[in-house]
């Protein structure tokens, strides 16, 4: 009963602290011309919020998550009002926040796809090392290797992310585009020959409507 005691006075003072935190955020807006306010994280280790929580892990999880969309949300706004340009380098905390929320939960996959999306324009290695965790923790959520692939994609690293959309299309549910962006992602980076192979097998005997639409369009990899 103490243990549970201290994990629920833990949790209300997590909480009070978050509110706490971004009502100075709120009044830091008008007193201060600071781009970026980076919160200060008292608690960096999800590993060690997750042994003192005693079992309200997820609980906490959800708080960190909800913290980590108010740091977002209240830095990009705060940028606009005194530069008027968005710049997420700034967002340094970012990173740790979700960081934090997927280890107190490893299934959270909001933060992962969130994470994902926004780190590369960050850092995108870390951005790529924050995606295969999701998809450690998470090998049955095809939209995690979907995430994976556009981050290789945008960094124009078309074998890796046809890849990570291969990878992802075998996995139970996946759409059959998952297996046409492998194909797209090849031709792109000039392996023709290899994307129409994959094409191929693709387009054989599949009644998925995308798909054969997709088949009577010009033939991936073609010059």
């Amino acid at each position: 009963m103490k243990s549970r005691a201290w994990a629920s006075l833990l949790i209300i003072g997590l909480a009070l602290s978050t509110a706490a935190q971004n009502w100075r955020d709120q009044q830091r807006v008008t007193e201060d011309s600071r781009v970026s306010i980076d919160e200060p994280l008292y608690l960096t280790s999800g590993e060690a919020l997750k042994r003192a929580s005693i079992g309200f892990d997820g609980l906490l999880a959800d708080i960190y998550w909800i913290r980590t969309i108010l740091y977002f949300g209240g830095n990009l706004e705060r940028q606009k009002e005194t530069t008027g340009v968005v710049d997420l380098r700034e967002l340094r905390q970012l990173k740790p926040l979700l960081e934090i929320t997927t280890e107190l939960n490893p299934n959270h996959i909001a933060a992962y796809r969130f994470g994902a999306f926004f780190l590369q324009y960050i850092d995108t290695e870390k951005a790529i090392n924050f995606a295969k965790a999701g998809i450690r923790n998470n090998p049955d959520v095809w939209r995690l290797y979907q995430d994976l692939g556009f981050i290789y994609w945008r960094a124009d690293r078309y074998r890796e992310a046809s890849e990570a959309y291969l990878a992802g299309s075998r996995v139970a549910g996946a759409p059959a585009w998952m297996e046409a962006m492998a194909a797209t992602m090849l031709a792109r980076g000039g392996e023709g020959e290899t994307a129409r192979e994959l094409f191929r097998r693709l387009c054989d005997g599949s009644e998925d409507q995308f798909i054969r639409q997709f088949c009577e369009g010009p033939v991936v990899g073609s010059r």
